[in-house]
């Protein structure tokens, strides 16, 4: 899977929106599984996990603990607290629990941000202003890759 572009959706009154045609189809078969809803700690979104790739971050997270560690087991309980499972319909349609909705200030139209192995779900205007007051990716490539847009 690899997620990417932008896509417009609306939220309806009972939290549920239905994900774009393309993303479920780039999930293939996964879309039938379910999805893990994560809330993101560095900005306002929320972050959408196929199973494959949740495994993945679940494990590589789980790895890095230890499990007779107070400090760890803490730092686990929260990480849990933070993200939901959710059963995909059929027609792409998730519910997004009203907790969630909140932390990402999500109301009625939202963006889905294709990032690779995940998709962000942001409020449509707070992506709005994003784009508006971030670097360019010319900007970016520059810093981080050396103005090599090839990596």
């Amino acid at each position: 899977m690899d997620f990417t572009a932008t896509y417009n959706a609306l939220i309806d009154d009972k939290g549920r929106v239905v994900l774009p045609a393309s993303l479920k189809k780039e999930m293939g078969e996964e879309a039938e599984l379910s999805v893990t809803i994560e809330k993101d700690i560095y900005v306002d979104c929320l972050n959408i996990y196929p199973a494959s790739y949740w495994k993945v971050k679940k494990d590589d997270f789980e790895s890095r603990l230890n499990p007779f560690d107070e400090e760890d087991q803490e730092l686990r309980e929260q990480f849990y607290e933070n993200v939901v499972k959710i059963k995909m319909a059929p027609n792409g349609r998730i519910n997004i629990p009203a907790e969630f909705m909140d932390y990402a200030n999500l109301k009625k139209n939202v963006v889905f941000s294709g990032m690779g192995n995940l998709i962000r779900m942001w409020d449509a205007e707070r992506f709005g202003n994003r784009t508006k007051t971030r670097k360019s990716l010319r900007d970016m490539y520059k810093e981080k890759l050396g103005n090599n847009p090839n990596g």
